[in-house]
């Protein structure tokens, strides 16, 4: 018999398939066709990235680089496990070994393509928010910045329901469960419903912090009486440094039960007070010009508010209040206490100190 007899080569779509395998199976073991496949696999998978890198590298713009890098690592798993589970369909198994790798390596694909979703929807975020920030001031950038961080996890939150769904449906018992289940569905979700409502209404009020933004990434707030900035917002959970380097976490559904305060919502610009109690005799006119020089004299200030009134009085001694801006909180913050320690020290060095407050008794005649 010649060569054409025993292998009787056909063509089926651009691909050659041979009747060889035949021959292989009886005279070759399983194991050294395992071998092949991991063998093939492997050389196939070099051939189509190496590919794929010398494409992407001539196109004109590195969108593609990125989302390539992105996801080599598992697009090259699941290069290797789809042309592996192909040669593995020629080996000579038994159906039951056969139906056990298959369902195995299809939960694998499963996964690894999983993988890859997550992996393409972080970088197209990150793309996305690239562009959509270009040139834009630092509240639009904020704002982009929590839309585009709900939405991925939006979509990666839904992923992961379609994968485990994809799993499952692997197992007939699993899959049998399932079916009898939606069969009685008003019940199940009503105790569904029961069970992780507070869950569902973390995740809708997350979907409505990133609609509405009454917070966004990177605002100053005030939350329970701390002060901090909002680092990360999730579906559920809201990340918040502190002055002092804490964390806070709360569950996003806070900013829409409870009262809180966003020092910047529209504009991160504040203005903030510092309260002085001095003798009835201090001359204001002079202290209002010391006032000005501190502020002209700071980075921190902001050049628009610097002004000192006498806002109450009482018996012993009257109460100054100077009032300044800052382009943000901690700006304000810096501000506020470089003014009230040269005020302190002006109301200490002038004329010997006899504008300080002093106590005064009162006389009975």
């Amino acid at each position: 018999m010649n060569a054409t007899g025993w292998f009787g080569f056909h063509f089926f779509g651009g691909f050659v398939f041979a009747d060889a395998v035949a021959f292989a199976e009886r005279y070759f073991p399983p194991t050294l066709g395992i071998g092949l496949c991991v063998l093939i696999a492997l050389a196939v998978t070099a051939i189509v990235l190496r590919s794929a890198r010398w494409i992407v590298k001539r196109t004109p713009t590195d969108t593609d680089d990125k989302i390539l890098s992105a996801v080599y690592g598992p697009l090259r798993l699941f290069l290797w496990l789809g042309i592996f589970n192909l040669g593995f369909e020629w080996l000579a198994f038994s159906q039951a070994t056969t139906l056990v790798v298959e369902r195995a390596m299809t939960v694998s694909l499963t996964l690894v393509a999983l993988w890859i979703a997550f992996r393409a929807v972080s970088i197209g975020s990150e793309i996305t928010l690239s562009r959509l920030t270009q040139g834009e001031d630092e509240q639009s950038q904020r704002g982009a910045a929590t839309r585009i961080s709900i939405l991925q996890r939006t979509i990666q939150v839904a992923l992961v329901v379609i994968g485990v769904a994809l799993v499952l449906m692997q197992f007939s018992v699993v899959r049998s469960i399932g079916l009898s289940l939606l069969a009685s569905a008003s019940i199940v979700g009503v105790v569904v419903g029961i069970a992780a409502q507070k869950s569902l209404g973390n995740f809708v009020a997350g979907v409505l912090i990133a609609i509405a933004q009454p917070v966004r990434v990177g605002d100053s707030v005030v939350v329970e009486n701390e002060f901090g900035k909002v680092e990360e917002l999730t579906l559920t959970f809201a990340f918040i440094r502190l002055w002092d380097k804490r964390q806070l976490i709360i569950p996003v559904a806070y900013f829409l039960d409870k009262p809180f305060q966003n020092w910047t919502r529209f504009t991160p610009n504040l203005i903030g007070t510092v309260f002085l109690q001095t003798d009835f005799a201090i001359p204001v006119e002079r202290m209002r010009e010391e006032l000005t020089r501190l502020c002209q004299a700071s980075d921190h200030w902001d050049g628009q508010t610097c002004r000192l009134v006498v806002s109450e009085t009482s018996n012993q001694a009257m109460t100054l209040r100077a009032t300044v801006s800052a382009s943000d909180p901690d700006h304000l913050f810096d501000l506020r206490c470089e003014i009230r320690e040269g005020l302190l020290a002006w109301l200490r060095d002038t004329d010997d100190g006899r504008f300080l407050p002093i106590a005064r008794q009162r006389t009975i005649g």
